[in-house]
């Protein structure tokens, strides 16, 4: 009879065991795998989170079961960040983020040039349509279109007017080069050409944001069925603070063992 009891008892733990651990995994908050992968690339992109676990199975399930959950979450994350695919995707994105050169315009004596060309065309083409009108209208486009040619002779004979026009373009193609210099300096900073490094990035925000939660926080009916902190300084938090906060202090707490795991394998500190 002993041996029976201790029988049933062995297999009751195993159950118990078995139906924890098939809670405790992704598939038991109703998340894939495929769906942490298939968004790990919008997360460490844009600092969000990739997956969001059933509310409804998520507090239905032991504490126990939602720490298994964080680590199945965050050795699925890791451990997909490392693939082929991954890389080749963060790849792809950093390269489609990379700030375009400024076009080459040319010389500043080429683009003097260009401009004066420009000019002298739009002026035949105002001729032209000048020369379609009726003649009272013809006549009174006249003073216009001389005006005009004057003051394209007038800009090619005047080597003071075209110094000051080189200058400028000289001056546009150097703030050209002066932005996309920063814009370079700014992407190169925002997306290394490792994910690791972005990865590590957003577990050091993560890690910030999660650094001063206060669990024991008291909620206040809110109306409607929603609840607000009965700190005002807590309910200014934002959205990411608070979902922490609901996620519980274990399971945070988890998250952020995991984070520092991988900011040490990352070489991190």
């Amino acid at each position: 009879m002993r041996n029976l009891q201790r029988k049933v008892a062995g297999i009751c733990i195993l159950a118990t065991a078995v139906a924890v651990g098939a809670q405790a995994g992704l598939i038991g908050f109703g998340v894939k795998d495929s769906e942490v992968k298939a968004r790990l690339a919008d997360a460490v992109w844009y600092g969000n989170m990739p997956v969001y676990p059933s509310a409804k199975l998520y507090y239905a399930g032991t504490t126990a079961a939602r720490v298994a959950f964080v680590k199945a979450f965050f050795n699925t994350a890791r451990t997909y960040s490392q693939s082929a695919a991954f890389k080749a995707e963060y790849a792809k994105r950093r390269a489609e983020a990379k700030p375009a050169a400024p076009a080459n315009k040319g010389s500043a004596d080429q683009q003097l040039s260009d401009a004066q060309a420009a000019q002298r065309k739009q002026l035949e083409d105002m001729k032209a349509q000048v020369a379609k009108m009726s003649p009272d209208m013809q006549k009174q486009m006249q003073p216009t279109l001389k005006m005009l040619e004057e003051q394209l002779k007038q800009q090619a004979s005047d080597p003071g007017q075209q110094a000051m026009m080189k200058q400028m373009y000289e001056a546009g193609a150097k703030g050209d080069q002066e932005n996309y210099q920063k814009d370079m300096a700014k992407w190169s900073a925002d997306y290394p050409e490792q994910a690791d490094g972005l990865i590590a990035k957003r577990l050091k925000e993560f890690l910030a944001l999660t650094a001063d939660i206060d669990f024991s926080a008291k909620l206040d009916s809110a109306g409607g069925g929603r609840m607000r902190f009965a700190n005002s300084e807590y309910e200014a938090k934002d959205s990411n603070w608070k979902l922490c906060y609901r996620a519980g202090r274990e399971p945070v707490a988890a998250a952020r063992a995991m984070a520092e795991d991988w900011l040490h394998q990352l070489g991190e500190k």
